[in-house]
């Protein structure tokens, strides 16, 4: 079931990130945490649990890695996966140990999901490439 998405804000200056999501850390597989970010207008993010890990995730940045070091973020590669329907940066949702090349992506958005070359309208249904 969809959860509707509430106005906040934050979301009208384009810059709020819900809080219905379970996303993971594409490091990881871990589920993330919302955080708050006291010295930034943006308000939350999802933060890694693993110590020291410094993937972050918004709706509208995607992935980043939160260092001021240019030499970390120049050597760090975020995932960049774009949702089929609107273009927004999709989230990590699911992994599988057992097959370890898939990746359930999906979009805070619209809620479409892409998983290895699939992409579905959040309904069910696949979408055709």
């Amino acid at each position: 079931m969809h959860v509707p998405r509430m106005a906040c804000e934050l979301e009208r200056l384009g810059s709020c990130t819900r809080k219905d999501l379970h996303v993971l850390c594409y490091q990881h597989h871990t589920g993330m945490l919302l955080t708050p970010v006291s010295e930034s207008p943006e308000g939350l993010f999802y933060a890694c649990r693993e110590p020291g890990c410094l993937v972050r995730y918004t709706d509208s940045d995607g992935y980043f890695i939160d260092t001021k070091d240019p030499k970390t973020v120049e050597e760090e590669r975020t995932p960049r996966v774009s949702c089929p329907n609107d273009a927004q940066l999709m989230y990590l949702a699911e992994v599988t140990p057992q097959r370890r090349s898939y990746r359930l992506w999906k979009c805070p958005e619209c809620n479409a999901s892409h998983t290895n070359g699939e992409t579905s309208d959040g309904l069910g249904k696949s979408a055709e490439a």
